[in-house]
């Protein structure tokens, strides 16, 4: 069965665009990014809330100027003066759309972020952003809300809710005391769901390439399938990271070879190279290649 975490294996690196920054906005055609998130949250003040909204409105108009990525607007929250002409704004757009909804708290908010959007273009998806304690303790029914297709969790802005620390002394992880349970937990809850998982990789020094690269390898090792990138030097490390490697990707078409020709001979399992392959492998081998576009 299809899900949104099977459709969107292929999504590795999200970048985020300040639709305002020409810098950042003229790097949009070539960056090496599989999503292309515009922004009108944090990066938006209250002054260009308005202005903002109308641009992205009108850069939607132009979806050759995005290319073949996933496109990705994250709206206000309702509790916002912005938030309702946000979400009505994006029930308007025609084709594909993912929208992002920061600082979600229930899986009520978030169904009657799905109905305003699906009022107008059914099916379209929302990808909550957990950065609240409520929204921890809400995490599976969020999760299982009709709708979602993804989960970010929003680090620096759950370390703020919840008065911890974000990150280690060295600057190259969380603080794995404060977040490790936050972190985890996100990334069950989104494999339970079928549901695509984001990490950031925003670390205070962030023009160390080497500390966000271990940063980035966190993320893919806890499960998460894909980063959003902080900077667009970030993008290569994102894809490079968060993508399974050759001996990886040619493990995983041995072990589905393998388990499908037992399968043709009414075999339950496989044996390759004297191990035992059964479906949970089989099904992890097709993860691996759908990450890897190959599936």
């Amino acid at each position: 069965m299809s899900t949104p975490r099977t459709r969107y294996a292929a999504m590795k690196s999200i970048l985020e665009v300040p639709v305002l920054n020409e810098k950042y906005w003229s790097k949009v055609p070539t960056a090496p990014a599989n999503a292309i998130m515009m922004d009108l949250e944090d990066s938006a003040t209250p002054d260009n809330k308005v202005l903002v909204r109308d641009k992205i409105l009108e850069a939607l108009k132009d979806r050759d100027y995005f290319g073949d990525r996933t496109i990705i607007v994250r709206v206000n929250n309702l509790s916002t003066p912005w938030g309702r002409d946000d979400l009505e704004a994006m029930a308007d757009v025609k084709g594909d759309l993912i929208v992002c909804y920061p600082k979600v708290e229930t899986a009520e908010e978030v169904c009657e972020v799905v109905r305003t959007l699906r009022s107008k273009v059914p099916n379209r998806g929302v990808y909550p952003m957990i950065e609240t304690a409520r929204a921890m303790i809400e995490l599976d029914r969020i999760a299982s809300a009709d709708g979602v297709f993804g989960l970010h969790f929003g680090y620096v802005d759950y370390a703020a809710d919840v008065g911890s620390r974000p990150f280690n002394d060295a600057g190259d992880d969380l603080y794995a005391p404060a977040n490790y349970y936050a972190r985890t937990k996100i990334a069950v809850a989104a494999s339970a769901y079928g549901l695509f998982s984001t990490g950031g990789s925003m670390i205070p020094d962030y023009r160390d390439l080497t500390k966000v690269e271990a940063f980035i390898r966190i993320w893919a090792n806890l499960g998460y399938t894909a980063c959003i990138g902080l900077s667009p030097a970030h993008l290569e490390i994102i894809n490079r990271v968060m993508s399974p490697g050759e001996s990886e990707i040619a493990s995983a078409k041995a072990v589905c070879e393998a388990y499908d020709a037992a399968v043709g001979r009414g075999d339950p399992a496989a044996v390759l190279n004297g191990k035992v392959i059964t479906n949970p492998d089989y099904r992890v081998a097709k993860l691996v290649l759908a990450r890897a576009g190959l599936s």
